[in-house]
């Protein structure tokens, strides 16, 4: 039997070879043999491979040859009028006893209507769930004719594009939601109409500070839960920070969708999905942290690296581009940044290899209007930074919202760490423009200045942190500034018109550097380099401070900042890379045994870096269970860690008040008023939590 097997395969690898030369169709059906034969077509068994040769399949052998991607490329052949037919009494039998008339749910199954599908809704991923079902669920296989299933299919793609009969809110679509446009004007002076919150940190400077003071300390200890809508998500982790505008709030919930809230009760408007690929890479989980607002549209970036606008009125599909190749391990994770009529995103990947970069797009038509990358060119300013071509695959993602000053017409981005992540030595030099954050022209895409805050970083150390602004006075001169709590264990401060280092100080335990010099590069120690042995280092792996946001009160001019007080042992290795999943790490971070971590929100005096208080519970094992913060006018910080939602005194620290969620809390709360009536809302767990005082205890608004 062993030696018929291997013959099997010999053969079909000469039938490949002899096809190599061929064309047309030979050609198309040697590469699917191949491909199936080497494990390269996900989800295809030999009889399907067979059924697709046959005649008169409608399987376009050229496209699937082409992808080697059968949720692409496979659609169903039975999509006449007869065939929907056919499906839709086949679903009647089949299918509705579960799933409830038009799949809108029943007693046995969930609503297909509004489903999260495993491996999207593609014609082959509905195809494969009903013949093999979902493993784990109630979900089984049918064995049903190929005609029958692929009838029932396109009687499936009908309920999910909500066109079949009784599919959706009665036999029709969900009506329009009114939606006010959001003028350029209303995101340049979002803080002060804070009624709304209409951009990712809550305004361009990124202060993710709100005006509102409703909400106070004389009576946060009232705070309850005014609702709570539950997300039908399948993934861990919601970073997503809602957006309002109006009456109406809007939400992504991982992996691939936008819902619409009424933002008094958490109805839910309408519900926007994207199919996805079968297969991605993604370094960290199926993420995305919102949207953008701008016109009467919205705007959000995909696991595929896409950008779509949608219709803020009904969720339908406006534009649709692609911005990199997922296949190559782009991703977007963050939410995209509107600025006068064109959209700003960065992209993730850094980990598999890619060239980062950041975009800007026309807002009204999808079309790119410039392209700066994070890695420069062979032979451009900063190559020299990088040994040989290491620069090609090098990394620098921007995988996190930046910040825009207006006046000055400069965009703030940070940049994350080079690959590979912790190890260097085919990669010798400074790296730009990795671990930096860049000030870029709006209107051109110049990069203006950068600053780099880890030289040729060997830790993992991302400087994707949101960029602070503040105008204070420093060295008796009032000066444009740029605040940033850097991964690497140390605040910055920076004037932001030039680029020019004014101050750092760390604000957790760091052991990696002797200080900075007098432009802020850091003296590092030969020991903390990661080797074969292992360098103990703090910070960790987490840094001092991660994705979480900070919040910053103009009045107080104190930062807010979610920090890990942890350290790590750093191995670094010339194999690359060193696991399945392709990631490009050149080796890992272990924990420091028995080191339990200190996790707390501090309080940094901006223009001098020294640390007002800080609020954190005790020691844990576990170290990335933190969330952003936001300050309000009300003199409150509100975060999380943990399964616990918290408002602190921002003057002092103290815990006034908090909510036990009992989910994990990742994301930055925001704030929004609504009939008078002021809201906090926060992700938990796979849910949208919207918190306000009852009637008596509401103060007026000052």
């Amino acid at each position: 039997m062993i030696r018929k097997f291997f013959l099997a395969i010999f053969l079909i690898l000469l039938v490949v070879a002899a096809a190599v030369f061929a064309v047309g169709p030979l050609r198309w059906r040697a590469t699917i043999l191949f491909d199936r034969a080497t494990g390269k077509l996900d989800g295809v068994n030999w009889s399907d491979v067979k059924w697709m040769m046959g005649r008169g399949t409608g399987v376009d052998l050229e496209h699937l040859a082409a992808t080697r991607n059968p949720y692409e490329s496979i659609e169903s052949p039975r999509h006449s009028a007869a065939d929907l037919e056919a499906g839709t009494l086949l679903f009647r039998q089949q299918c509705s006893p579960c799933h409830g008339e038009a799949g809108a749910g029943g007693p046995g199954g969930p609503s297909l209507q509004t489903r999260v599908f495993r491996n999207g809704r593609s014609d082959w991923a509905l195809f494969r769930a009903i013949t093999i079902g979902l493993p784990g669920t109630a979900m089984a296989g049918r064995t049903l004719p190929r005609d029958d299933t692929w009838q029932l299919v396109t009687y499936l793609k009908q309920i999910l594009a909500g066109t079949a009969a009784g599919a959706g809110t009665g036999a029709s679509a969900p009506p329009p939601v009114s939606i006010v446009p959001v003028t350029a004007a209303d995101l340049r002076d979002s803080e002060a109409h804070p009624a709304e919150w209409l951009t990712y940190s809550g305004s361009y400077s990124a202060h993710r500070h709100s005006a509102l003071g409703q909400i106070d300390r004389g009576n946060i200890a009232e705070l309850r839960v005014e609702w709570q809508r539950q997300l039908s998500t399948p993934a861990e982790k919601v970073e997503t920070t809602p957006l309002v505008r109006g009456s109406t709030m809007f939400v992504t919930q991982p992996p691939n969708q936008v819902l619409a809230l009424d933002a008094a009760t958490g109805k839910v408007l309408w519900t926007f999905s994207r199919d996805l690929p079968a297969q991605l890479h993604v370094c960290c989980g199926p993420v995305n942290r919102g949207v953008a607002l701008l016109g009467d549209r919205v705007f959000v970036g995909t696991l595929d690296a896409h950008l779509i606008s949608l219709d803020a009125s009904t969720g339908k599909v406006i534009w649709d581009v692609a911005v990199a190749d997922a296949s190559k391990g782009y991703s977007i994770t963050a939410a995209p940044l509107a600025i006068d009529d064109m959209v700003v995103t960065g992209v993730a990947g850094g980990e598999f290899g890619v060239r980062g970069f950041i975009d800007a797009y026309d807002a009204h038509s999808g079309a790119r209007r410039w392209r700066t990358y994070t890695v420069p060119e062979p032979g451009q300013p900063g190559a020299d930074t990088w040994a040989d071509d290491s620069l090609r695959r090098g990394g620098g993602p921007t995988w996190l919202t930046g910040a825009f000053d207006p006046e000055s017409r400069l965009i703030y981005w940070g940049v994350g760490n080079p690959s590979p992540n912790f190890y260097g030595q085919n990669r010798s030099g400074d790296n730009l423009y990795t671990n930096s954050v860049l000030a870029i022209d709006a209107d051109s895409g110049k990069m203006r200045w950068y600053f780099q805050f880890t030289p040729h970083d060997l830790h993992d150390w991302d400087s994707v942190q949101v960029p602070v602004l503040v105008d204070a006075v420093v060295d008796g001169a009032k000066q444009k500034l740029l605040a940033w709590a850097n991964r690497n264990g140390f605040f910055y401060l920076l004037n932001r018109t030039t680029g020019k280092f004014l101050l750092a100080n760390p604000y957790v335990k760091q052991t990696w550097a002797d200080g900075l010099d007098a432009n802020g590069k850091p003296h590092v120690r030969p020991e903390s380099v990661p080797s074969l042995q292992g360098a103990e280092v703090y910070p960790g792996i987490a840094g001092g401070t991660n994705w979480w946001s900070p919040s910053y009160d103009p009045e107080s001019g104190l930062l807010f900042v979610p920090t890990v007080d942890k350290g790590a042992i750093f191995y670094g290795s010339a194999q690359e890379p060193l696991d399945e999943t392709g990631e490009d790490l050149g080796g890992m971070s272990m924990p420091i045994p028995n080191e339990d971590a200190i996790v707390a929100v501090k309080a940094i005096e901006v223009t001098t870096g020294r640390i007002r208080w800080q609020h954190g519970g005790p020691p844990r094992k576990t170290m990335m269970e933190m969330s952003g913060v936001m300050s309000t006018a009300g003199k409150i910080v509100f975060g999380g860690d943990g399964e616990r939602f918290f408002a602190l005194d921002a003057e002092t620290g103290n815990e006034l008040w908090h909510f036990a969620a009992g989910a994990q809390i990742w994301a930055a709360p925001m704030t929004y008023e609504l009939g008078g009536r002021q809201f906090v809302a926060v992700a938990a767990g796979r849910s949208i939590i919207a918190f306000s005082l009852p009637e008596g205890r509401r103060n007026l608004q000052k």
